[in-house]
């Protein structure tokens, strides 16, 4: 019996049709434009911060400042003491993140893998806060910090939701994830509750923690009416407040506001450019597990 040879003939390659040429282009072009929309506040904002008070608002807008004025910027820290207003806001946006995954984690796991009385009542509860509009718990929060010193105090912002009901949410369900039986196999082998959580729980939870890491720090710098509220001395001020204060009615410097727009957004665009892998990542992962 002869052998029959079997050639495999590759098909050539079709040519993509002329609608669908279309259709990409103007997919293209949609992102183009949506692009440059979402950039236009941005870059209209560092080049009025180069500029003179009274080329800011400019008719046709000059984009390139022929004299750049780097002054606006260095006058912001030696006139406006924003050397401290980016202390004080990292320390607190930094405690506050950190005692948010803390808090959050802990209650997050609770409710996915232990059962306890009321479980589906407290959870809903805790559900159920994210549709109470923030606006309606600020008097009674005002006189609840008030009656334990915390206003004009740093502490008054750090500690104000650090237990969030989107965090504990968002930690429940990576916690869901987590295999039972490696929990039930650590108890076993005599593992306290606390070592499981420490050297089990918090390594699986890692692209959560860094995502809601990055969300609550970029929440908490922007952060304008809670620490409006309590804080009152200017040494105490975040940057958003100090922000806010450099408006003076009529002769309101706006190349000094625009300046110190500019430097409020330079830590989060590192923070975004530095981790949007895990950030994305972990909010994909996420979104499947729940």
């Amino acid at each position: 019996m002869s052998s029959a040879t079997i050639t495999a003939t590759t098909s050539p390659k079709k040519s993509p049709k002329p609608r669908d040429l279309f259709n990409k282009g103007l997919a293209y072009l949609f992102l183009i434009v949506l692009t440059f929309a979402s950039l236009f506040p941005l870059l209209w904002m560092i080049s009025s911060s180069l500029k003179e008070r009274r080329d800011v608002f400019l008719n046709p807008p000059m984009w390139i400042p022929t004299d750049p004025q780097w002054d606006n910027f260095t006058q912001l820290f030696t006139e406006r003491a924003f050397d401290t207003v980016l202390y004080n806001s990292f320390f607190i946006a930094i405690l506050h993140t950190a005692l948010a995954l803390f808090f959050c984690t802990l209650a997050g796991y609770a409710f996915a893998k232990y059962t306890f009385k009321f479980q589906s009542i407290l959870f809903g509860i805790v559900l159920a806060s994210m549709m109470v509009p923030s606006e309606t718990t600020i008097i009674p929060m005002f006189e609840i910090y008030r009656a334990f010193g915390l206003i004009d105090n740093p502490w008054g912002v750090i500690v104000a939701n650090v237990a969030s009901a989107f965090g504990i949410f968002f930690m429940r369900q990576y916690s869901a994830g987590i295999h039972t039986e490696m929990l039930e196999a650590s108890r076993i082998d005599g593992c306290s509750e606390f070592r499981i959580f420490t050297s089990i729980v918090l390594p699986n939870l890692r692209p959560a923690l860094a995502s809601l890491g990055i969300i609550t720090f970029v929440n908490q710098w922007n952060n304008f009416l809670w620490p409006l509220i309590v804080l009152r001395s200017p040494g105490e001020q975040t940057i958003s407040l100090a922000i806010r204060t450099l408006e003076s009615g009529a002769r309101t410097p706006y190349e000094l506001i625009m300046a110190g727009s500019v430097i409020s957004i330079i830590p989060l665009l590192i923070i975004v450019l530095l981790f949007q892998k895990q950030l994305i990542g972990g909010l994909m992962d996420g979104a499947v597990k729940g």
